[in-house]
């Protein structure tokens, strides 16, 4: 992902996260702080992960404090993608101890978010990592925070599915059942002159359809490690270079039972809609 386009987005999200917890963005907005923390008074603090995590959005954060809050420093050895063990302090924010207060939450709230998904990611490919498959991320996420989830995985060894709609076709299961069915949809395709795109099919029956009309790229869903194996053979028997996915009920127990069928790739909206938050803290020294 272009690595320039997720820094603004993230700096547009933290704003706007910021602004939900104090409004115009000014130091008496906090009543708290601005009650009872003493003015110009300098501060370290350090944040560090409470268990081992995949670490994700502290490049993001460095970038929203310089561009966004230039009179605090952040300092940091390590950069997204590392692999933490427990009670790592992996970076170190300096400054007016009342803007550091203020921004504590937000960029907690922010890190932990991303880890936790960088880190299940992780997880899932791990399970992968003798197998030839590569594992996806799908649509099914945040709304608003789609860029950055799916960055997030990215972190964590994914590869992004399409980012959109507007990216690929992809002809599900509902698009399907509008157009009449499997072959109904296939002869809609033929007569568009459609040439690339990707199509779901739930039974051996529309797999055997659709490689006859050329498709090449083909999502199993929800299907049988059976039926699944006999695809893959119809397909390698073809002599036609057909891309085969792996999608539905996916999840951390199950994927190496899939890993080693032959699919090209294996997608979950696991690593993105079921990531448990990992535990950050900022601790002032």
């Amino acid at each position: 992902m272009d690595i320039k386009f997720i820094k603004k987005i993230s700096n547009l999200k933290l704003i706007s996260e910021l602004k939900d917890d104090i409004g115009e963005i000014k130091i008496q907005n906090d009543k708290t702080t601005a009650t009872l923390i003493p003015k110009k008074l300098e501060i370290k603090a350090i944040f560090c992960n409470r268990e081992e995590i995949v670490l994700c959005g502290n490049e993001l954060i460095e970038n929203f404090i310089r561009n966004e809050f230039p009179r605090l420093k952040f300092e940091s050895n390590y950069i997204d993608g590392d692999i933490l063990k427990k009670n790592t302090g992996f970076a170190q924010l300096t400054g007016d101890v009342r803007w550091i207060l203020i921004l504590e939450r937000t960029l907690l709230n922010f890190i932990q978010h991303l880890s936790s998904i960088s880190t299940l990611t992780r997880k899932y490919k791990e399970k992968l990592k003798k197998s030839k498959t590569k594992l996806l991320d799908t649509r099914k996420t945040t709304n608003g925070l789609r860029f950055l989830e799916k960055y997030a995985t990215s972190i964590g060894g994914a590869e992004n599915h399409r980012i959109g709609l507007k990216d690929k076709i992809l002809i599900k299961d509902n698009h399907i059942k509008v157009l009449g069915g499997i072959s109904k949809a296939l002869k809609e395709i033929k007569q568009k002159k459609v040439k690339e795109f990707q199509i779901e099919c739930e039974t051996f029956s529309e797999v055997e359809k659709c490689i006859n009309q050329k498709c090449n790229h083909i999502l199993l869903d929800n299907m049988s490690i059976r039926e699944i194996k006999k695809c893959i053979k119809l397909g390698l028997n073809s002599n036609k270079k057909i891309t085969f996915e792996i999608s539905g009920g996916i999840n951390l127990k199950n994927i190496e039972r899939f890993a080693f069928l032959g699919a090209d790739y294996i997608s979950t909206s696991k690593i993105t809609n079921s990531a448990k938050t990992v535990d950050i803290g900022l601790d002032i020294i």
